[in-house]
This record gives structure tokens, C-alpha cells and sequence, in this order.
């Protein structure tokens, strides 16, 4: 079928009309700009969520730390050594799952590790270096104070907890036994 010419669009050149090699090379230099702007926002964003998931997970375990060391220490008898690295104190025995009545949290201070040590007499507890159940990794610094609670016969066990990536936790507990 013959083409008619009187309908064929035309430049003012009298040219054919269609894109131009510059054309086309202007396009795909805007679509690589736009495309870099887009890899660069969705790159920040997956970075950003990495960085929250792990945030949220050292977060988890301090939490999980302390509650697991204040819900032992509230069922607490007698304190016996409260300081820098080293909680050890008597409890009654309200587990079926350790039975043991004198338990020790230790820093173990060349692995950074939270150790809990448990036994039935408190001469039987394992030394420091001895490894027992790791209660938290990356610990920098852990400390217990037992301070008098308004000179009663009740102690107040504050538990500092200090991770290498520098968060700070901290919790109190009344043992509900103490004395008992």
C-alpha cells in the first residue's frame, strides 16, 4: 500500500519527526540521576532499620537481665555480698527449675559476659572464672548496691547495668524476704 505523503508529519527542517540521539541521552542521564536519588533513600532507610532491629535487641537483653536478676532478688533472704561485678544472696526456694538457695551474678571482666551462678551452700558456689548460665554478652560494667531503706530492716538492691555500646540501665528491688 502506497504511503501518503500529504498526511506524513514533518519537521521544519522537512525532516521526519521522532527523537534525536541527544534527546535520548538526555533522558537516560535524568533517569540515572532519578534512580540514584532513589537507591540513596531506600539504602538510608535499610540501613536505618538495621540500626533500630539491633538497638531493639540490646535493649531486649538488658531488660531480660534485669528482670531475670530482680525476680530472684526479690524472693531474696539475706544479701551477702553486694559491689562492683558481684551480687551473691540467699533466696527462698520458689523454682522448680533450680532449687538452689544461694545464687551469685558475676561480670566476668576479660570476656565481658553476666554469669549467674547458682548452689546449695553458699561455700559450694563456683568461683568467678568458673562459667555458669551467661545472663547478658558486651556487659562493660555491672554494679549492686543494697542501701538501707529509711533505716528499716528492709533493704533496697539497686542494680546498674552499662553495656560497651555505652546504654545505661538501671532497676531497683525490694526483696519481699528479706530478713526471713
Amino acid at each position: 500500500m502506497p504511503m501518503n505523503r500529504k498526511h506524513k508529519r514533518q519537521n521544519a527542517q522537512g525532516a521526519e519527526a521522532g527523537f534525536t540521539l541527544i534527546e535520548l541521552v538526555i533522558v537516560i542521564a535524568l533517569a540515572a540521576i532519578l534512580n540514584i536519588f532513589i537507591f540513596s533513600i531506600i539504602t538510608k532507610s535499610l540501613a536505618s532499620q538495621i540500626n533500630m532491629q539491633e538497638r531493639k535487641e540490646k535493649s531486649d537483653e538488658a531488660v531480660l537481665s534485669l528482670e531475670r536478676i530482680g525476680r530472684e532478688l526479690r524472693e531474696a533472704t539475706a544479701i551477702n555480698y553486694a559491689g562492683n561485678n558481684l551480687l551473691i544472696f540467699e533466696k527462698k526456694i520458689t523454682s522448680s527449675t533450680d532449687t538452689n538457695t544461694f545464687i551469685r551474678y558475676a561480670r566476668d571482666t576479660s570476656t565481658n559476659i553476666l554469669w549467674r551462678q547458682s548452689a546449695d551452700l553458699l561455700a559450694n558456689l563456683p568461683s568467678d572464672s568458673t562459667p555458669g548460665n551467661i545472663v547478658a554478652e558486651n556487659v562493660d560494667f555491672f554494679r549492686s548496691d543494697a542501701a538501707p531503706w529509711y533505716e528499716s530492716s528492709v533493704d533496697l538492691v539497686v542494680l546498674d547495668l552499662t553495656f560497651l555500646d555505652g546504654s545505661v540501665w538501671k532497676t531497683s528491688v525490694f526483696p519481699r524476704n528479706y530478713g526471713l
